[in-house]
């Protein structure tokens, strides 16, 4: 039996003791939803949220508990105390240390009814997601931990932004923005070192991924970053919405505490609490290298993609 069958069939077997778990608790503690594109620095902001403030995660344990998400929760807080790390690493998005972040992204996949990446329709879906029983597992885990969570969903959450914030009120969704170059040959790196062409990050829906994907490889990012953009700015550049809050990867790196900072006043906004343990230093910021050649073709894809999304 491989390791992922019997994860599942392990989580399975806990349904009864997941059930008990389950109360059914107002919304207490704000949440922290981080989105972005793929290598955009969403990880190492959920780290900073993690390891610098007193907000929890869903760390590598409770991720191996997708199905029983509140088994996995008490499991975690049992076992595994929370340690602030001096370092953020990171392997594309993969943490190391079992008390580290996940995406969590099996957990979103069932919550959305995500089964098919390449063929995902947000829109037609949406009617059929079981938004209580969504904020059922996310508020029982609150009380759990005895406080607010920062969750990595990325898209699965983009998807759906308005229905999650209705059911979120007292949560922040916040949308790392870098620089679209700098996202997309850093996508471009992660597909060549893999040594296969397949898809890296993101799917975009259905009817946009059937069209894209038999183009070239830096055709197939470009469109992938455009779309993704759009997505999230459509949401974002309304201002008045306080529980959507935009930050941007460079201003990350250079002045953290500073942004640690104004997600904290954002919290306070939503009558919420966040206590922040400050970095000791700025953080080193990553760029690709301008004058090479895949640089120039890649920022030609972008200019023509952006074109079909604006």
């Amino acid at each position: 039996m491989d390791s992922q069958k019997f994860l599942q069939k392990f989580s399975l077997s806990l349904d009864t003791l997941e059930s008990e778990l389950e109360s059914g608790e107002d919304e207490v503690y704000s949440n922290i939803f981080v989105m972005g594109l793929p290598r955009s620095g969403s990880t190492l902001l959920t780290q900073i949220l993690y390891n610098n403030t007193d907000l929890y995660c869903t760390n590598n344990l409770i991720a191996r508990f997708w199905e029983t998400p509140l088994v996995g929760t008490q499991l975690s807080k049992l076992t595994i105390p929370k340690v602030a790390l001096s370092e953020y690493e990171s392997f594309y998005g993969r943490t190391f240390g079992i008390d580290q972040p996940h995406e969590f992204s099996r957990f979103w996949h069932q919550a959305i009814k995500l089964d098919d990446f390449e063929n995902y329709d947000p829109q037609a879906i949406a009617e059929d997601i079981d938004w209580p029983q969504i904020k059922s597992k996310i508020i029982n885990m609150n009380k759990i931990l005895g406080g607010g969570i920062v969750f990595k969903p990325m898209e699965l959450v983009g998807f759906h932004l308005n229905s999650m914030a209705e059911n979120f009120e007292k949560s922040l969704f916040i949308y790392i923005k870098r620089d679209s170059i700098d996202v997309a040959i850093s996508i471009l790196r992660a597909r060549e070192s893999s040594g296969s062409n397949e898809w890296w990050g993101s799917y975009p829906p259905a009817k946009i991924f059937q069209r894209v994907k038999n183009l070239s490889l830096i055709d197939q990012i470009a469109h992938q970053v455009c779309y993704f953009r759009s997505l999230y700015e459509k949401y974002f550049s309304d201002t008045n919405n306080l529980q959507l809050f935009c930050i941007n990867y460079r201003e990350l790196c250079e002045s953290p505490n500073q942004v640690l900072g104004e997600i904290k006043k954002a919290i306070s906004n939503k009558n919420g609490k966040l206590t922040i343990t400050p970095l000791a230093e700025r953080l080193k910021v990553s760029l690709s290298k301008k004058d090479s050649e895949k640089h120039t073709r890649m920022q030609c894809a972008l200019d023509l993609a952006s074109s079909e999304y604006d």
